[in-house]
């Protein structure tokens, strides 16, 4: 064996055996054109802690993320034109304080910042915008971060923390030194999640830093409470609301969960020593008056007897016809109530007649008020039973229940039980407490008109809400609107956590404030004071009522949502008229997940309509719900929630345990949610949590299609996302090996005399741009990542790279060099916004080693983005036809030789028939034989099956030493061939195999 060094190659040296007269290679050690001490100081592989290690730093320390600063270098943009432009602005929806982030804030962060990088980084002269006009016009971006109090969520878990570690209640302490603890809370979680954001890579204004408790944003909310209340919108009134008895406070729609019951089921509830039992349909009987008959009515609610004031049935049921207007006796109060007729009750359930107790139930309380029936309350806000139940008076009600139904079914009043009964079970979200609907007198907000206004603005186009393909979400907002303006809201919350309302009640003598007692009004409140200030509510109230009156503020405090709605204009400075809303209000985009459209986004229209005469935002863009991998909702309650610093950093199995235990230890977590999450850690997690970094995250999320109802996500994606990271490294270590020092700047690169290989890639180039561009304008990330990972990974990696190996070996190799160099240069900064860490860390990393057409920059976030109009030149479409053609060969080579050892030397023939191929098979061949990794490729022109050249080839099966020649031929297409001559007929064996593999896939 002869060693033949045909060319200067960093990785391979070509062998010459004369014994089988073929070529086989080795790996050398040493090269003499490329340059190893280029890359000297890189990094072998990708490592994320490496790469991420101080880049945030810098873009913080050069103000990148300044919204007064455009950052990107343009030639075509005036001083004016910088000047003159709108900025592209949003919120970030204010994480709560509760605890630290996890994925689902992730997903939000991450969507976001793609957003700001891409649009911070993009510019387009006056003659190529018409395409991107609306959103891509190089606007500086504003990003404002913030935090939410979260009053009713911050509360209850600073509760159970100190029920868990001290012992004690917030009425142990205090309602000041109760808040004073939550504000140390919140100061330890602030941190944590700012750390998270940084580490994350999300570029927001630190300078305009907000939390929805602080001074400027209480200021909004009390000039919100006060111009409302002048509006006639908000007033004072008994109704009924959802109360928890765990929290003794109202709460919102939104922290009421439907858990479904499908018959009987045992229920542990705060509370409680034992467990309660639900999903039963109780049958009782109601003797009627002045006959021997009963009326049987269904109930799952027996406790709440005590309330019943009528008995209702279908105007149109035939069964209970003959009762209305009749009476029934009532067993536990002894008295007669009517038999009345309705048609909101539903002939179907139960027995068909029910019973109606006003206090409790929200139909029963709509049909009190249009039969003038009494109220009559006997569950008390502790969930105990009220002075109306006798005997039962301070006993818990589902202890009642069990005592009350053995008292009736000894006087025979009890007529069947269901077990299998299906219903719909009221929770609180934060205490997982069965909700109450008490009659209470709260502070409501009249959302008829606004409602309306805001119901108007999506119907006449005015405010967008994507994705709307299906128009399911706009639907949504429609039915939701259409139903609330029926229905005020009550924004009062009974709690010491959260802004408190100001408002002021007049009581007449001496009377005294005692903030301990928060449900109960004085008997002496005859009118109250709405007022920005103490001072304010003083002098009003001097005005009206003289020198004798005491103020009592309110003790109640707002709900987050009510406080919550003016962010899009209070973190620009409103009520006040700054430069700030001048410039950027409304904001550009509000993106959030679609499970809190009606809540939230939903009522920032309808607010900001009200108070500004503007629409907070133009644009909604809605993302799904987070799942895991088995397509199930991330939440602490089924265990499966993933921290994002556990994936960017890795974790041990035993490291995710602890921290579900010390989770526990806090009151964070129940006993039952710490086991299903050890249960999930040992099915997912047991050999832990690799270390992925933020980019890998960022990939993987941003490959998901965020528009989807649900996103599933699995750990899996970002080990796979963090190999394409290091495929792009090893990339780069390539390309810099590749060229010089002083080469040229790659922008002359299609000047020079490219080979086809070159074009078709600068051809791809070009499409990936554009198809980048296009789904970034539609929000559509995942098609976005999709022509990424195909150009770089599959395209250039694969095919391009492997071809241009074999091209600097043979010489045939003018535009590689620079081509390779544009090739990355223009895919950094496309992947910027995406991987900002690896792309910044490469590109200066390559900037500083002289790499061509690379800018001296600090960072891709002073760079421009890649247009579409400046690439479309090298855009190729039957050049990329003809090459994939050659890739496809490549391909069904690869399924051909697949687990064959290259040590065994084949020669995979290739035969075309006719000129026009075999031309162009033999002009690109090295593309073939790199990404193959067979070497031995010869093309043959066969015209027919009578050509010798073919003949010759197919009866040859000796050499002249005796040894087999084993062949098989592969029918490809209809024009091309594959003849693979191997030297084992073992081997052949494999060969076979594969084909015969390929061939039935083909088949399917």
């Amino acid at each position: 064996i002869m060693k033949y060094i045909l060319f200067d190659h960093p990785f391979l040296h070509v062998n010459f055996c004369y014994r089988t007269l073929r070529y086989y290679t080795s790996t050398a050690t040493t090269t003499e054109l490329c340059n190893y001490k280029r890359l000297a100081d890189f990094p072998a592989i990708f490592k994320p802690k490496d790469v991420e290690n101080g880049w945030y730093d810098t873009w913080q320390r050069n103000k990148y993320f300044a919204s007064s600063r455009i950052t990107r270098r343009t030639s075509n943009s005036t001083q004016e034109e910088k000047e003159t432009k709108e900025s592209f602005s949003m919120v970030l929806p204010p994480p709560n304080i509760t605890g630290i982030l996890h994925l689902g804030h992730a997903l939000t962060v991450i969507i976001q910042d793609v957003l700001a990088r891409w649009l911070a980084k993009i510019f387009l002269s006056t003659a190529h915008a018409h395409a991107y006009r609306h959103r891509m016009k190089g606007h500086p971006v504003l990003w404002i971060p913030g935090l939410d109090h979260a009053g009713i969520a911050t509360q209850a878990i600073v509760e159970r923390t100190l029920q868990h570690t001290r012992n004690i209640t917030r009425y142990d302490m205090g309602r000041d030194e109760f808040t004073q603890l939550i504000w140390q809370w919140k100061a330890e979680k602030a941190a944590i999640i700012k750390q998270q954001l940084k580490a994350l890579g999300a570029t927001l204004d630190w300078d305009r830093e907000y939390f929805t408790i602080d001074e400027n944003h209480s200021t909004a909310v009390i000039e919100t409470f006060v111009r409302l209340y002048e509006r006639n919108l908000l007033y004072r009134a008994r109704d009924l609301v959802n109360w928890s008895p765990a929290l003794r406070s109202t709460i919102s729609d939104i922290e009421v969960e439907d858990f479904i019951v499908n018959g009987k089921t045992r229920l542990q509830l705060p509370g409680y020593n034992s467990k309660i039992t639900v999903g039963q349909l109780i049958k009782l009987a109601y003797p009627i008056k002045d006959s021997k008959e009963e009326l049987i009515v269904a109930t799952t609610r027996p406790e709440t007897i005590f309330g019943d004031v009528a008995i209702a049935v279908h105007p149109n049921d035939d069964r209970y016809s003959r009762y209305i207007g009749r009476y029934v006796f009532h067993p536990i109060r002894e008295t007669f109530i009517p038999i009345i007729a309705d048609s909101s009750v539903k002939r179907e359930f139960g027995t068909g007649a029910v019973k109606i107790t006003p206090a409790h139930d929200r139909l029963d309380y709509n049909i009190a008020k249009r039969h003038d029936l009494p109220v009559i309350c006997v569950i008390d806000e502790g969930g105990n039973m009220t002075d109306a139940c006798k005997e039962f008076k301070g006993v818990p009600r589902f202890i009642t229940r069990k005592r009350l139904m053995d008292q009736l079914s000894v006087r025979g009043l009890v007529k069947g039980v269901e077990d299998n009964h299906r219903m719909t079970l009221p929770l609180c979200s934060r205490t997982h407490d069965v909700i109450e609907y008490l009659p209470k007198e709260q502070w409501f907000l009249r959302c008829t008109a606004m409602a309306k206004r805001a119901y108007e603005a999506v119907a006449n186009g005015e405010l967008k809400i994507y994705p709307n393909e299906d128009g399911i979400y706009e639907q949504m907002w429609y039915n939701w609107l259409e139903n609330h303006k029926y229905r005020d809201w009550c924004v009062s919350r009974q709690l010491w956590w959260g802004h408190r309302i100001p408002a002021y009640s007049i009581i007449h003598g001496n009377g005294k404030d005692n903030d301990n007692d928060i449900f109960s009004d004085s008997n002496n409140t005859t009118s109250w004071i709405i007022a920005r200030s103490e001072e304010e509510a003083h002098s009003l109230a001097q005005e009206k009522y003289g020198n004798t009156v005491n103020l009592r503020q309110d003790p109640d405090v707002l709900d987050t949502w009510f406080s919550s709605t003016v962010v899009p204009f209070a973190t620009l400075g409103w009520p006040e008229n700054t430069e700030d809303m001048a410039r950027h209000y409304p904001l550009t985009l509000m993106e959030t997940g679609h499970d809190i459209l009606m809540f939230w986004v939903a009522r920032m229209v309808m607010l900001s309509l009200e108070l500004t005469q503007r629409l907070p935002f133009k644009e909604v863009l809605l993302h799904g719900v987070l799942c895991d991998g088995n397509g199930k909702k991330m939440s602490k309650s089924s265990g499966n929630v993933i921290s994002p610093e556990n994936i960017i950093n890795g974790c041990t199995f035993e490291e995710l345990n602890e921290q579900a235990r010390l989770s526990h230890a806090a009151g964070i977590l129940s006993a039952e949610e710490l086991q299903r999450t050890l249960r999930v850690n040992t099915k997912t997690y047991s050999m832990g949590i690799p270390d992925c970094g933020a980019d890998a995250l960022r990939l993987s999320l941003c490959a998901r299609n965020i528009k989807n109802h649900t996103i599933s996500f699995d750990v899996d994606d970002c080990r796979t996302s963090k190999y394409f990271c290091n495929k792009i490294w090893q990339a780069s270590k390539y390309v810099l090996l590749m060229t010089k020092e002083d080469q040229q700047r790659h922008e002359n690169v299609e000047k020079e005399s490219l080979n086809d290989l070159d074009r078709w890639i600068l051809s791809r180039l070009s499409w990936m741009v554009e198809i980048v561009n296009n789904a970034f304008v539609e929000r559509n990330f995942h098609k976005a990542i999709t022509a990424i990972r195909q150009f770089l990974y599959y395209e250039f990696c694969d095919f391009y790279v492997e071809g241009t190996k074999f091209g600097f070996r043979s010489g045939n190799s003018a535009g590689h060099s620079n081509t390779l160099a544009k090739c990355l240069e223009v895919s950094l900064r496309i992947l910027a916004p995406v991987t900002p860490y690896l792309s910044d860390d490469l590109y200066v990393r390559l900037a500083k080693k002289g790499l061509p057409g690379f800018l001296s920059v600090a960072s891709l976030l002073e760079t421009s983005y890649p247009m579409p109009y400046e690439f479309k030149h090298l855009r190729d479409i039957r050049l990329e036809e003809r090459i994939c053609e050659l890739v496809d060969v490549t391909n069904a080579i690869r399924s051909c030789m697949a687990n064959v050892s290259k040590k065994s030397n084949p020669e995979v023939n290739i035969l075309v028939n006719n000129v026009r191929d075999y031309n162009f098979y033999r002009e690109n061949v090295n593309l073939i034989k790199g990404a193959s990794k067979i070497w031995n490729v010869p093309i043959h022109l066969i015209e027919s099956a009578n050509d010798s050249n073919f003949n010759r080839m197919m009866t040859r099966d000796n050499n002249s030493d005796g040894d087999d020649i084993c062949t098989v031929q592969y029918m490809h297409t209809n024009d091309c061939s594959l003849l693979i001559t191997v030297m084992d007929t073992s081997v052949l064996e494999q060969v076979k195999k594969n084909i015969a593999k390929n061939k039935s896939k083909s088949m399917c």
